[in-house]
């Protein structure tokens, strides 16, 4: 009797503590894999964040589950940002953003008026816009650019691939009274291999999708869009400001977001690991310095208000050049 009393007592023990550990397992944050939305294809801006969090993330075993990037493209943006709003397990997604997504989610229907896109985690980098022309362009500077298109309006060619790259034109155009035929493309990659094959004759681009072809000298920057200089490669190319309009400037914000209704405990659990990333020697040689990047890190809290404040400032921009604005 004692005997059987004893088996029963270290069976209920046994499983108590099976539940009891279950129980403690099911309350661990992750718990299995997270996808994290690269908007755009392999190789773009928004692809090399994502995979530069997720290589600091993994090196630094800063996450006890698998982060896998995947690759949605198409519509700048909008094909991913689709994608990403219908996920069902809000705590097990991420996604890149920059200020051209902020924008285009008020130009199109992507996300229907009133519904929330996202949910804002942190912002990791500012980035740049340059002008570019291939290398055997005539034109040497920007100086002779206006020159030329102000003698012969409409002569010249630029290509654009996202909203913020159009709204750089329209700024570029209407702080130094000229004018350029516009190309839209639906992606850098495509406008490079116009620029290089004299299909167009400039382009709007940040300075990381540029650096592999200025270090091949194919292409030359005439101006930078930024506040101060760029660093590296492109210390010695004059700012528009330098060159006397102060006007001409743009910079794009890159950030992390979770789905709509990610747990505010998981928000902050990734605004965290964001912070930790950005404070990495690996990110800032890696990624910041690499790409020619001005380090911006927001937690939650404080990027959620920026991004309210941002997004105003993208749709009345818009709105000012007549851009349709649906939100």
């Amino acid at each position: 009797m004692k005997k059987s009393l004893l088996v029963i007592l270290m069976a209920v023990l046994i499983i108590t503590s099976v539940f009891a550990n279950g129980a403690q397992e099911e309350g661990v944050y992750p718990s299995s894999a997270v996808e994290f939305v690269a908007l755009g294809n392999p190789g773009g801006g928004s692809d090399v964040l994502a995979r530069n969090i997720v290589e600091v993330i993994n090196s630094n075993d800063m996450c006890p589950q698998p982060v896998n990037v995947i690759n949605k493209g198409g519509g700048g943006g909008a094909v991913g940002i689709a994608y990403f709003n219908q996920k069902k397990d809000a705590d097990y997604g991420l996604m890149t953003i920059n200020s051209t997504h902020c924008l285009l989610i008020h130009t199109t229907d992507v996300i229907p008026a009133g519904v929330k896109p996202w949910t804002p985690i942190a912002a990791v980098a500012t980035d740049q816009q340059t002008l570019v022309t291939r290398v055997e362009s005539p034109y040497n500077s920007w100086a002779d650019v206006e020159k030329a298109i102000k003698e012969n309006p409409g002569s010249m060619t630029i290509g654009c691939c996202d909203d913020i790259d159009a709204m750089t034109l329209n700024i570029l155009e209407r702080e130094t009274g000229t004018q350029f035929n516009h190309t839209a493309y639906f992606a850098s990659s495509e406008i490079f291999t116009s620029l290089l094959g004299g299909h167009v004759d400039f382009a709007i681009a940040n300075p990381s999708e540029i650096v592999g072809l200025l270090e091949g000298g194919r292409v030359k920057v005439l101006g930078t869009f930024s506040a101060e200089r760029i660093s590296g490669l492109f210390e010695d190319i004059p700012t528009f400001t330098e060159l006397g309009y102060p006007g001409c400037l743009v910079e794009q914000m890159r950030g992390v977001v979770g789905p709509a209704n990610m747990s505010r405990d998981v928000q902050l659990y990734w605004s965290d690991i964001m912070e930790k990333v950005c404070q990495t020697e690996e990110w800032q040689k890696n990624y910041i310095e690499t790409n020619y990047l001005t380090p911006n890190f927001m937690p939650a809290d404080e990027f959620t208000s920026y991004l309210e404040q941002h997004e105003a400032d993208l749709v009345a921009f818009a709105e000012q050049s007549g851009m349709k604005v649906t939100r």
